[in-house]
């Protein structure tokens, strides 16, 4: 079964800038581009985000290079199938039901998401 992966705001961060060099990035690196972004992170603190995301499965790390094991689509399409599996029952019509009641949906979003499914 999978699971939700949480991450604090800082920890989604790291992982946006590792997703812009998916194929990997020198933790020096890392730090410099998040000094460019003014945060005065030392690189303790990056090196403690790393760990982190590494014990959720999320990094991989060699030779001080840091990589993500997922790539954005990726690790989207986890969060979206576990939560669409925990909460609602494994059924994508049950979500797309209960996000209707809640929100409107544009006519052409609905159109798009019809000829998605007739063409699937």
């Amino acid at each position: 079964m999978k699971k939700i992966y949480d991450m604090s705001a800082a920890e989604m961060e790291v992982m946006e800038k590792l997703w812009e060099h998916e194929e990997g990035i020198k933790q020096a690196e890392l730090l410099a581009l998040f000094e460019e972004d003014g945060k005065e992170w030392k690189r303790q603190t990056l090196n403690t985000f790393l760990s982190r995301l590494e014990n959720k499965g999320l990094v991989k790390r060699e030779n001080r290079i840091a990589k993500p094991v997922y790539s954005r689509e990726e690790y989207s399409n986890i969060q979206m199938k576990t939560v669409i599996d925990h909460v609602y029952g494994g059924r994508l019509s049950n979500f797309v039901a209960s996000f209707a009641k809640k929100n409107s949906i544009a006519d052409s979003d609905a159109r798009a998401l019809i000829d998605f499914l007739e063409n699937s």
